[in-house]
């Protein structure tokens, strides 16, 4: 059931895939521009928060996954000139699967070193790329959402100053995860609602990671395309975004 909700973004991804093997697609920036195109004429939104900022380049990080795990078409390190970000985010990623208990001195300097390779406006940018990876891996279900903790936690060991935005970023995936229960049917009421915001923010294992109200009515609305009538039953007016 879950993955029927990805199914034409993962059909874009493998349009998109053959482009780039066959050759048409050459550069990262006309895979933006093609991806950008044709989910604009499938209707499909990006993965994405409340900003729309390059979301459509980090929305790469999909066609990347699913040509590494869903179909096996490339290998981490493939076309470079196109995956440049999401190589390097494979790479750091590697380091975190191999933390054990402690991340050991030497390994969290190898990660900051991994991740500092990365192409980005700044280290934060960085970090957030190869979570970003770790993120559509999850939701897309190649990864065990336990990575995902996992990756978090220990970038927020390697970049303590970085703390408060980790935590945003688990409750960003929590209100996919919400969204995609309403979606699915499994939430039915706001009191399903307020207990699942809770809950999940546990299961995580964060303290303080509740998404808002407003972030999983977005996310609702313009990634999951749940009806309108589902929405006004769950959310208070002042949180939708505007529905058609």
């Amino acid at each position: 059931m879950v993955k029927h909700l990805h199914k034409s973004r993962i059909e874009t991804a493998l349009v998109l895939l053959e482009r780039v093997l066959t050759g048409v697609i050459t550069s990262r920036s006309d895979l933006v521009a093609e991806l950008q195109t044709l989910y604009r004429e499938r209707g499909i939104e990006p993965f994405r928060g409340l900003s729309r900022e390059g979301i459509y380049d980090k929305e790469i990080a999909t066609v990347y996954l699913v040509g590494v795990h869903g179909v096996g078409v490339l290998s981490p390190g493939d076309f470079d000139n196109i995956f440049y970000i999401e190589n390097r985010s494979m790479e750091a990623l590697e380091i975190v699967k191999s933390v054990t208990e402690i991340l050991s001195p030497e390994l969290k300097e190898l990660l900051r070193k991994k991740t500092e390779d990365i192409k980005g406006k700044s280290w934060e940018d960085k970090v957030f790329r190869v979570l970003r990876l770790v993120f559509t891996g999850t939701i897309l279900g190649y990864y065990p959402e336990m990575l995902l903790v996992k990756a978090i936690k220990t970038y927020e060991i390697a970049y303590p100053e970085l703390s408060e935005r980790l935590i945003n970023y688990a409750a960003f995936y929590s209100a996919y995860k919400i969204a995609e229960d309403i979606a699915l049917g499994k939430i039915r009421s706001p009191e399903d609602l307020k207990i699942q915001k809770y809950a999940y923010c546990l299961k995580l294992g964060f303290q303080k990671c509740k998404p808002s109200d407003k972030l999983i009515a977005e996310v609702a609305t313009a990634v999951y395309k749940v009806n309108k009538t589902t929405l006004v039953r769950l959310f208070a007016k002042g949180v939708l975004p505007k529905l058609e």
